[in-house]
C-alpha cells in the first residue's frame, strides 16, 4: 500500500472501481518523519479508507512523538501528540468548491500534508517539557532548569521541602 521512501503516500486506485461501501484498514508505523518543517518520531496510525458514491472517505486515528520547544525554556524536546480525523478525497466528477480534496489520477494519495496538519493542530499552545519547568531568568536567560543565575539562585533541598508542603 505504502512505500518506505514516503510512507505517506498511499496507493488507493484499487479502490476506485470498488462496490459503495468497500473498505481497508491500513495500519502505519513508522520510525521518524519529516514533514516540512516538522519532525515526527513514532507515528502509529490506522487509516480507514472506503469507498462512498462522492470517492474515498479516510478515518485517521493517529499518534506520534512531534519535535517542539517548550515555551518557558525554549529547549526542544518531543512532544506526545493524539488526533483522530476524517477527509473525504472526491472523484474529479464529484468536485464542487476549491477547498474539497480531489483523488489523483495515478492513484496515490499524499497525506504527508493532512497529518502535519492535524498533527499541528492537535499540539496545545502551552507545550512545556515538564510541568515544573522553571523556564528562563528574565534578566539574564539562563535556563533555570539546567542550574541557577546571580539572579535566581538554585534554591536549597531544605527550602525546595518547604516551597513542596506549602503547595500540597
Amino acid at each position: 500500500m505504502n512505500n518506505s521512501n514516503n510512507p505517506l503516500r498511499l496507493n488507493v486506485g484499487y479502490l476506485y472501481n470498488k462496490q459503495i461501501g468497500s473498505s481497508r484498514d491500513v495500519p502505519l508505523d513508522v520510525d521518524q518523519l519529516e514533514l516540512d518543517d516538522l519532525t515526527i518520531r513514532d507515528l502509529q496510525s490506522r487509516i480507514r479508507i472506503s469507498r462512498t458514491r462522492e470517492g474515498l472517505l479516510l478515518q485517521v486515528k493517529a499518534e506520534a512523538e512531534v519535535l517542539t520547544n517548550c515555551v518557558r525554556c525554549l529547549e526542544p524536546f518531543y512532544l506526545p501528540v493524539d488526533t483522530e480525523f476524517e477527509e473525504l478525497y472526491q472523484f474529479p466528477s464529484r468536485y464542487r468548491e476549491d477547498t474539497d480534496l480531489l483523488l489523483p489520477n495515478d492513484g496515490y494519495l499524499d497525506l504527508g500534508p493532512i497529518y502535519r496538519e492535524y498533527l499541528i493542530l492537535s499540539m496545545p499552545i502551552k507545550r512545556l517539557c515538564r510541568i515544573d519547568c522553571a523556564g528562563l531568568c528574565v534578566i539574564c536567560g539562563a535556563n533555570l532548569n539546567k542550574n541557577g543565575c546571580e539572579h535566581h539562585p538554585q534554591p536549597s533541598a531544605s527550602s525546595k521541602m518547604i516551597e513542596h508542603e506549602a503547595s500540597a
